[in-house]
Order: structure tokens, then C-alpha cells, then sequence
């Protein structure tokens, strides 16, 4: 049976000065990374999906190398548009979050509402579904990720969107889109932050 893993991007350096669409992986990011490429290790891959977000390429390219296959970067994968929000203190950050998951049809945060979000990232999933003959891994983001699991699977999209860590991931079954394992954190003890 295929599979499809959405990958949450590993954690990336904050630059509060700048959209987070354009944030780069950090030290800690990068070596979580690396302990989500061996986790993922026992998928049959011929080529790892990503957003065009470098926090995003990054991650992918990590996964990349282990698998040892290539990256292929697809529009429509890429993170709620919201680079108009300025920074905001984490609590503040949530609630905003929180009310665009409630109020799907409205814009009550950044340039999109969440259901053109969902519809957005779920026809580039399917593009990615389509085009693959092995177990397909996307390297995304967590609200898009939680907008699709709840389209899909029935799942409530904020409970998921609050268990999704830095780095994290989700496995569907194809073709039926049950979900077989969420990993809300990957980073482990023994990897040094």
C-alpha cells in the first residue's frame, strides 16, 4: 500500500524583521532534520515534493541526501499566505491561528481564508498523488498540513495543528487517506539542541 507523508519543516532561524516565508533552516533545524530523515528512512521514495519556502528546500534537501534521490519543488505547497502579518509574541500568534481554523470562509489572518488554503495545497497534493508510483514525501507546513488532514481524514484541524512540532510528519494510506501515524515530534533526547 502507497503512502503519503506530510512533512511539517524543521525548525527554522526567526528573523522577526522578515516574512517567515523567507526564514532558512537554523543549526538546531538542520540536525532535527537529520533525525527526521533516519525516522523516515522506511519509506520507498524515488524523489522528495517540497514548498518553494527555503525553510521548507531545506528540510527536502536533507531528506534528499539520505534517500539519496532528488528535490522537486511544486507550487501550491507552500504555507498559508500570511506575509503581510507582522511578527507577533507566540500566544498572540496561536490565537490568530486559531481563529482562521474557525472562521474557514472569512480572511481574518494574512491574504487568504482557510478554505482557499485547503483547496489551494490539496490540488497540489493531488498533482504530487498522481505523479508518483512509490510512497510520496511532501515537505510543507503545519497549517496547510492541518487544513488538509481535516478536509481528508476528519481530523480537528487546530488539536493537529497544536501537536505538529519542528520538525514533525503525518502518513496517509492511499488511496483511502486514513491516517496511519501522526509524529508530532521527532527531535529526541539524544540530539543536542
Amino acid at each position: 500500500m502507497r503512502k503519503l507523508v506530510l512533512v511539517k519543516h524543521s525548525m527554522p532561524e526567526i528573523e522577526r524583521d522578515k516574512p517567515a516565508s523567507t526564514w532558512r533552516l537554523s543549526d538546531v533545524g538542520r540536525r532535527r532534520a537529520g533525525v527526521l530523515a533516519d525516522r523516515l528512512r522506511s519509506f520507498n521514495v524515488d524523489l522528495i515534493w517540497s514548498s518553494r519556502e527555503p525553510k521548507a528546500v531545506e528540510t527536502a534537501d536533507i531528506l534528499a541526501t539520505t534517500f539519496n534521490v532528488p528535490v522537486r519543488l511544486a507550487d501550491g505547497l507552500e504555507e498559508h499566505h500570511r506575509d503581510d502579518v507582522p511578527f507577533l509574541p507566540k500566544r498572540d500568534f496561536q490565537c490568530a491561528v486559531e481563529a482562521f481554523f474557525h472562521h474557514p470562509d472569512q480572511l481574518v489572518l494574512g491574504s487568504e481564508t482557510a478554505k482557499q488554503a485547503c483547496e489551494r495545497f490539496t490540488a497540489s497534493i493531488e498533482n504530487v498523488i498522481k505523479t508518483g508510483q512509490k510512497d510520496s514525501i511532501v515537505v510543507a507546513h503545519g497549517t496547510v498540513i492541518s487544513l488538509f488532514a481535516a478536509s481528508v481524514a476528519k481530523v480537528h484541524p487546530i488539536d493537529l495543528w497544536h501537536q505538529l512540532d519542528l520538525p514533525s510528519f503525518v502518513v496517509f494510506a492511499l488511496p483511502s487517506m486514513d491516517i496511519q501515524e501522526i509524529v508530532g515530534n521527532v527531535a529526541t533526547p539524544n540530539v543536542a539542541d
